[in-house]
């Protein structure tokens, strides 16, 4: 059985599909070490064919241009602005991309500047809130979406409209394996 190297299937590559990747861009290929090869739109069918003409075992498959025939998603995201995440969060009409402080002593969802308040339309509910001092407030509650930006996991949440920075709280981060790396990022992982 043929079981070549990466950087050997790249040679392969180059020496025999590369032309490929202007009219067949995406779709599969298998790659047999003569250089003969099949290109098709389904995997499982080029498979099949593959076997039938260059035998088990005697090809690679992957894909013209990109060479990888699948692509395992691992779904991260690194933020270097410790200890913030930059989020896409909306309430209606209100859209917004921004960098939110990762705040694990915080339960809800989102918090946002209460200068932004006026942006978000009517409030649909009233929230009863502590706050970081012990000290008791109430405030309007409004729908909303977010996103962490990279992961793109849209997520239904209550939003509050208070203080002067962003929060992102426990509502969203506990979705996600979070890790503060020593001070230097934040690493995301959904899991």
């Amino acid at each position: 059985m043929w079981r070549p190297t990466v950087d050997e299937i790249e040679q392969l590559y180059e020496r025999h599909a590369k032309h490929l990747e202007a009219t067949h861009w995406g779709k599969f290929l298998a790659l047999a070490p003569d250089g003969r090869y099949l290109v098709g739109e389904d995997d499982v069918a080029v498979v099949e064919e593959a076997l039938k003409k260059f035998g088990q075992g005697n090809f690679v498959l992957m894909r013209v241009g990109t060479k990888s025939a699948y692509r395992m998603r691992q779904v991260q995201v690194i933020s270097q602005r410790y200890p913030f995440l930059e989020v896409d969060w909306q309430v209606g009409q209100h859209r917004e991309r921004t960098w939110a402080y990762a705040d694990t002593g915080f339960e809800g969802a989102l918090c946002v500047p209460d200068d932004r308040r006026h942006r978000l339309g009517q409030a649909i509910a009233t929230v009863q809130v502590t706050l970081a001092d012990a000290s008791s407030q109430v405030q309007d509650a409004f729908v909303g979406t977010i996103a962490l930006v990279g992961i793109w996991e849209i997520l239904p949440i209550l939003i509050l409209a208070l203080g002067n920075e962003f929060l992102l709280g426990r509502r969203v981060l506990d979705r996600y394996k979070v890790t503060f790396d020593r001070g230097w990022q934040v690493i995301v992982e959904k899991v």
